[in-house]
């Protein structure tokens, strides 16, 4: 056991109230070791002592104007979380959780945790550049109620964004049930919200509510990417906070955190976590980008200050981790917006669903939603780019001098009709000496996939990335090779290999000739994340 690992700690912030006449040395001792051996003192090794196994208290203060109450600081070594986060919530609230009087109002985190959890990968920064709003709040509504059939749940989506919203989010209570299933749904809602911002040039984004088994969490995840939807709604007590981590590592999309569930944490105010704590700090540690809570005076209980705890706790330094966007919610109404702004100011979301479906006229609220978000801030736009630029996607304007043809001729790997491209705008930072030709599937053709020709020069490579689309790949001239985890596969001429949904790789040209291939993919695809090479 090293010094290392010993010293390598994060601390716990508790609040304790006493009400059995024992002293606070006592509580916190009953703590430390609850949380860590759970067993007498008199049978813990000594070895486990002098290794700092067992929670060490740190600090003991008596809570001002509050004679029964004590802040109690206990660090935990590291490694007793395993760098998971089950085990880590394990550690932070266990055993304890089912005591009572016991609050965790704060955390110390180390950087060994927060390197291990990762946090938002989009962050603040992210979110303004996929919608491609900047200097005021981002506006978002909710498609509500649940048990409306499809098509007018699209609807509802479709009235929201050509009214401008920035974010569309499902109502968290739309799940797969069989009156509007998850797949159909998606699917609709997107398709709706896409139509609007081709009309009116918005770039409303769509985060359709993630609810489902272990068994189809991961095929309803790929089902919404491969729509080409930018973000997820998801409950992480309902669905489970390593599952908020995994989606943040593994997937390129935004994630909102929706607090379902949370209130058994707050419901007694001298037992469980902090708001700032759970809607705050550890969201915001397992990979959430937007954090939905509920604002003082609306539906629901929390005070001012402990909303303003929720923000500060989102957006302020933390070590390596990006800040994330605060998002008051539930029962907000749009004569409150400067009420919002004052408490909340520009990098933050507001939410308001009903107030908006209440008017008549949906899209017309929602325009008087963003104006009234517009009349405080004013705005900038900019042109969306996400994080990785895609070789996947698609500029419409390429197809002004292409059109449909029967046949195209084929001439020294290059078809008649078909420009040459660039691999991928913007400099050539990921990749290396490669070009490519758009063939079958964007020129009017009713294909369910996209056929592209792919060309690397001597020395060249593709971006090292991964996406849920599947790819095909048909050598067809030279000599190239595709790196995967799982090995190094030599391509030559006719031979065809498969990308997984996921699955990290590369294509390279190690060879003194150019190297061609053909991609057949998805026509409707999502956006690839970018792979440090």
């Amino acid at each position: 056991m090293t010094q290392s690992t010993q010293q390598d700690r994060f601390q716990v912030h508790y609040r304790i109230k006493i009400q059995d006449g024992r002293s606070i040395e006592a509580h916190a001792r009953d703590i430390a070791l609850e949380q860590t051996v759970e067993v007498p003192e008199e049978v813990i090794p000594e070895s486990h002592i002098s290794g700092g196994l067992i929670g060490r208290i740190e600090k003991l203060s008596p809570v001002e104007n509050r004679p029964d109450s004590w802040e109690v600081g206990i660090s935990y070594r590291c490694d007793l979380t395993a760098f998971s986060v089950p085990q880590f919530l394990n550690v932070l609230f266990g055993n304890i959780s089912l005591k009572d009087n016991i609050l965790i109002s704060g955390l110390n985190l180390s950087e060994s945790l927060m390197r291990a959890f990762g946090g938002p990968s989009f962050g603040i920064a992210g979110v303004r550049r996929e919608t491609g709003i900047y200097g005021r709040p981002l506006a978002c509504t909710a498609i509500k109620p649940m048990g409306l059939p499809v098509a007018r749940l699209a609807e509802i989506a479709g009235q929201f964004a050509a009214g401008g919203a920035d974010l569309i989010k499902d109502d968290h209570g739309l799940a797969d049930q069989p009156f509007h299933p998850f797949a159909e749904r998606v699917a609709r809602c997107q398709e709706a919200i896409a139509s609007a911002n081709a009309r009116t040039g918005h770039n409303s984004l769509y985060f359709p509510m993630l609810i489902g088994g272990f068994d189809t969490l991961e095929t309803q995840v790929r089902c919404a990417a491969r729509e080409g939807v930018k973000g997820l709604l998801i409950g992480p007590l309902l669905i489970g906070c390593d599952v908020l981590r995994h989606l943040a590592c593994e997937y390129n999309l935004i994630l909102m955190a929706h607090p379902a569930l949370t209130g058994t944490f707050f419901h007694d105010r001298s037992h469980g976590m902090a708001p700032a704590v759970l809607l705050g700090t550890l969201f915001r540690l397992f990979g959430a980008d937007i954090s939905i809570f509920p604002n003082a005076g609306g539906r629901f209980h929390f005070s001012k200050q402990e909303c303003l705890g929720i923000a500060d706790a989102l957006r302020s330094e933390l070590g390596t981790l990006k800040p994330a966007l605060p998002c008051p919610a539930g029962g907000m109404n749009l004569q409150r917006l400067p009420e919002l702004a004052e408490s909340y100011g520009q990098e933050s979301v507001f939410l308001i669903g009903g107030d908006v479906l209440r008017q008549a006229d949906v899209t017309a609220a929602t325009r008087s939603f963003m104006d009234g978000i517009r009349s405080i801030f004013g705005e900038e736009r900019r042109s969306p780019q996400a994080a990785a630029i895609s070789a996947c996607e698609w500029n419409p304007q390429q197809t002004a001098t292409t059109r449909l043809q029967d046949l195209l001729k084929f001439n020294n790997y290059q078809w008649q009709g078909r420009d040459i491209q660039a691999y991928k705008p913007g400099e050539e930072t990921h990749f290396k000496g490669i070009a490519r030709q758009e063939l079958t599937g964007r020129f009017g053709e009713e294909t369910a996939f996209d056929l592209r020709y792919f060309e690397i020069a001597p020395g060249g490579h593709s971006s090292l990335e991964k996406h849920v689309h599947e790819h095909v790949i048909i050598g067809v001239r030279g000599q190239g090779v595709l790196v995967k985890p799982s090995g190094e596969f030599p391509l030559g001429l006719h031979d065809i290999v498969y990308v997984r949904p996921q699955e990290e790789h590369q294509l390279q040209n190690r060879g003194d000739r150019p190297f061609g291939f053909f991609c057949i993919v998805d026509h409707r695809r999502d956006s690839p994340q970018l792979l440090q090479g």
